[in-house]
């Protein structure tokens, strides 16, 4: 019950505010590998900050925390693809492993975003290879979609 209460409280929140034109910063869910919580903040147009704090839930215990630059190419009002670059760092136990690991990686981004019109929302679906630098491997599966409230 108090489920379904907080969804009509979002709704209802969601219908009533004004969306943003050009929005400045905003903070979401994301899915995929490490799925957990982003931030980004427009630095300038077209340039951005992102961060992103996920958990693996497919592998056992392993964390990550990001930070990327990305510079934005606005193909309409709502609609854009970006791309940038940046560092993680993270660690945890994955399963089936004696000790834990230690991951530092560099990254990179490519991705498309789309702002509603009507309410204060937006959707981005990405693609973010990594380099971990201790490992030494290539991870080419970091796909995920990312829904943020625009604030």
């Amino acid at each position: 019950m108090k489920k379904c209460l907080l969804l009509f409280c979002f709704l209802i929140c969601c219908t009533l505010s004004n969306a943003q034109d050009a929005y400045v910063q905003s903070i979401g869910v994301r899915g995929g590998p490490y799925a957990g919580v982003t931030y980004k903040r427009f630095i300038g147009v077209p340039a951005a900050i992102e961060g992103i704090v996920g958990f693996n839930y497919t592998n056992g215990r392993t964390y990550l925390v990001t930070g990327l630059f990305e510079y934005h190419i606005f193909i309409s009002y709502r609609l854009n693809v970006y791309g940038g670059a940046g560092i993680d760092i993270g660690g945890g136990k994955p399963l089936g492993a004696e000790k834990g690991i230690f991951r530092l990686g560099a990254d990179a981004i490519v991705g498309a975003e789309y702002t509603f019109e009507k309410v204060p929302i937006n959707f981005s679906i990405d693609y973010k290879p990594v380099y971990q630098i201790i490992q030494n491997e290539f991870l080419f599966n970091e796909f995920a979609l990312s829904v943020r409230y625009i604030f």
